[in-house]
């Protein structure tokens, strides 16, 4: 007769549900201290949200890539199709803590953007700062360098005062 004999060390119980790594919730804490939580309970939650049901051992490139898309889709709800673009997050975020959105605890980010208050979401667009214009090529003026300036002080002085009026000497 055959017998099976199994390592003792090797255990057949389900896998139990373990804690996200250390580098993974503290990279997601730092992540929405940058909207305004602060709150300890505020910032377990939000990253529970973030996390989810998956694999609870995310490096934290990934839950952070995951923070952004979820927060992304969220701003991009909130503030509509008029500031979606590459800077949603950035502009996104200044609203967010320009109007104070951090005062709501995190349930404000888990809600859906359209059980929130109009007048809230009304502000936070409100909110979202001008972007700045395109970078465009374009020659710069030639500066003059004043090597002594006691002696352009001087020249400046002594120069008659009707003579070439709102002329820079130096020039």
């Amino acid at each position: 007769m055959d017998s099976v004999t199994t390592h003792p060390f090797i255990s057949f119980a389900p896998a139990m549900p373990q804690a996200p790594r250390a580098d993974t919730q503290a990279a997601l804490v730092g992540f929405f201290q940058d909207f305004g939580f602060t709150a300890r309970g505020d910032l377990e939650k939000l990253a529970g949200w973030i996390l989810g049901t998956r694999e609870l051992s995310l490096s934290p490139e990934a839950a952070l890539a995951l923070a952004r898309w979820r927060v992304e889709g969220w701003l991009a709800e909130v503030l509509g199709p008029a500031h979606v673009g590459p800077s949603l997050l950035v502009r996104g975020r200044a609203a967010f803590v320009l109007v104070g959105g951090a005062r709501w605890g995190a349930d404000v980010l888990m809600r859906a953007p359209a059980s929130l208050p109009e007048a809230w979401r009304r502000a936070v667009c409100e909110a979202v700062p001008m972007s700045a214009p395109a970078e465009v090529p374009c020659q710069m003026r030639e500066q003059v360098l004043v090597l002594n300036p006691f002696m352009d002080m001087l020249r400046r002085w002594l120069r008659p005062a009707a003579s070439q009026a709102g002329v820079s000497p130096s020039r």
